[in-house]
């Protein structure tokens, strides 16, 4: 089930897994072009009673969409002005969708970070349930296991050590950014989130989004051709970056909101 992606010409579209997709695609039919305008579908709306421990994830998430929105809103203004929109997809335009992909990435990484950090707070504090079980798992079988790095060391001997542990925590689960699903899966298993959209298989399906932000960002979407020549740019489908996008902050979403329930039911309890 889901929410469908609907032109003005009334048809929907569905991915590979054969899932609606949410993006928007309108299309603008001027006497003489066609155009296929990509915005970004709205967001959920914030979940009811949104506890502090939620408020700072849930306002990356909202800066995220208004940044990426406001490129793919470059993007279409910059192919209506060609002479003919119908026209190749040029380098510029291009490396408006490939923005749009690093922009969203850098919401995935703000957004999971700061929920990590703020809520880990509270869910650690009840002493069970299974943050506080892949919590201890995680140091009993890593960082507390054999010889302890300088870092856990001053990690156990600060003078907030629950504070400098989740910080240690949040690094060993997120590294120096998301890159791909299993780092999806082990900030949901730390916030003890069941269910709610974020099976595996869920989770596998944003892999291509994260295939192609390594390649933007990583090799500037540069490739080898085949035989003599230069280096060349990937192509990129403007629509399907769009629903790449669309789809990654969506899923946001969906931590965000069992997050905010259990966060205030151990606040019920403490």
């Amino acid at each position: 089930a889901g929410t469908s992606i609907t032109c003005k010409t009334g048809h929907q579209h569905e991915n590979r897994r054969g899932e609606l997709l949410i993006m928007n695609v309108s299309v603008d039919r001027p006497k003489t072009s066609k155009l296929i305008l990509v915005e970004l579908s709205k967001l959920p709306r914030k979940p009811h009673g949104c506890p502090p421990e939620v408020e700072r994830s849930w306002a990356r998430l909202l800066a995220t969409h208004k940044s990426v929105s406001g490129l793919f809103t470059t993007l279409n203004d910059l192919r209506s002005a060609q002479n003919d929109p119908r026209g190749a997809i040029s380098e510029l335009h291009l490396d408006q969708a490939r923005a749009a992909i690093v922009f969203t990435a850098a919401g995935i990484d703000a957004c999971l970070r700061t929920l990590l950090r703020d809520a880990l707070t509270t869910l650690l504090l009840s002493g069970d349930g299974p943050a506080h079980g892949a919590f201890t798992r995680h140091f009993m079988g890593n960082r507390l296991k054999g010889d302890l790095t300088q870092a856990t060391k001053k990690a156990i001997v600060h003078i907030d050590p629950r504070a400098a542990l989740i910080d240690l925590y949040v690094e060993d689960l997120a590294g120096s950014s998301i890159q791909g699903w299993k780092d999806l899966a082990r900030c949901r298993d730390a916030l003890g989130i069941t269910g709610d959209g974020l099976e595996d298989g869920d989770l596998q399906a944003h892999q291509d989004f994260f295939d192609a932000r390594h390649e933007v960002v990583h090799e500037l979407d540069l490739i080898d051709p085949s035989g003599k020549g230069t280096r060349s740019r990937r192509h990129r489908d403007i629509v399907i970056v769009g629903q790449q996008c669309d789809r990654a902050l969506h899923l946001l979403h969906r931590f965000i909101t069992p997050t905010c329930v259990t966060v205030k039911g151990v606040r019920k309890v403490i």
